[in-house]
């Protein structure tokens, strides 16, 4: 009887991962050429550890300046959903979870405590992504928060704007840990939610569009 609830369990999480991977296949179609984008000579995650490194900055100054980096180095996408955080820093593009965790790779490499967090209710403000409005709303995040010596501050690269204990959001929700065996649920259900974003601005840019085409034709105005 367990073995044939193990089975059963097993097929239907492989049958959703399934599903879930052909939604994303109309956002993977979208993705640019090239695949690989440079910015001031940086390509690689590499690239930018030895980039921080050469300006012989240290505490909060180093890790505002690599949090600027990697914010300039990604645009936030949710196209490539499954790539990993390596591969989406050498795209340039990627959302939150790829944008900490090569942000997180990078604050590893010059011994710098971080450590993820997320929370599942945030406010963001309206933003483009994908050539898309997407429109204000809340939805589940993940960023850093960043140790120097007592003090612990957010670090998100998720906007150029932001530095060390300044983002471009507002929680509303209980800030977790985000424990590495967490990662396989909370990656699906960044799939899952890239997808709904990815439908909701669609369908408000589709309402932006038929409403512009069904405006009435302005007249011009003559002065007497």
């Amino acid at each position: 009887m367990v073995r044939k609830l193990v089975l059963a369990f097993t097929g239907l999480g492989v049958a959703s991962a399934v599903a879930i991977y052909l939604l994303t296949i109309p956002l993977l179609r979208r993705l640019p050429k090239p695949s690989r984008v440079s910015m001031d000579g940086i390509t690689t995650i590499d690239d930018a550890v030895e980039a921080c490194r050469r300006t012989q900055l240290h505490g909060w100054d180093l890790v505002a300046y690599a949090q600027n980096l990697a914010a300039r180095k990604f645009a936030y996408s949710r196209l490539n959903t499954w790539d990993t955080p390596s591969r989406a820093f050498e795209r340039g593009m990627g959302y939150c979870e790829h944008q900490l965790l090569a942000l997180k790779h990078i604050y590893d490499q010059l011994g710098i405590e971080a450590r993820p967090v997320f929370a599942l209710r945030c406010t963001f403000l309206a933003t483009v992504a994908d050539g898309t409005l997407s429109p204000e709303g809340v939805s589940g995040h993940a960023w850093l928060r960043v140790r120097i010596g007592d003090e612990e501050l957010d670090v998100c690269s998720g906007s150029v704007n932001n530095k060390p204990g300044v983002t471009h959001f507002e929680t509303l929700s209980k800030v977790h840990t985000w424990q590495p065996w967490l990662r396989p649920f909370t990656h699906l259900g960044s799939s899952i939610e890239n997808i709904r974003r990815e439908m909701l601005a669609s369908a408000a840019s589709k309402e932006q569009r038929n409403t512009a085409n069904e405006a009435p034709p302005r007249t011009g105005e003559f002065g007497g």
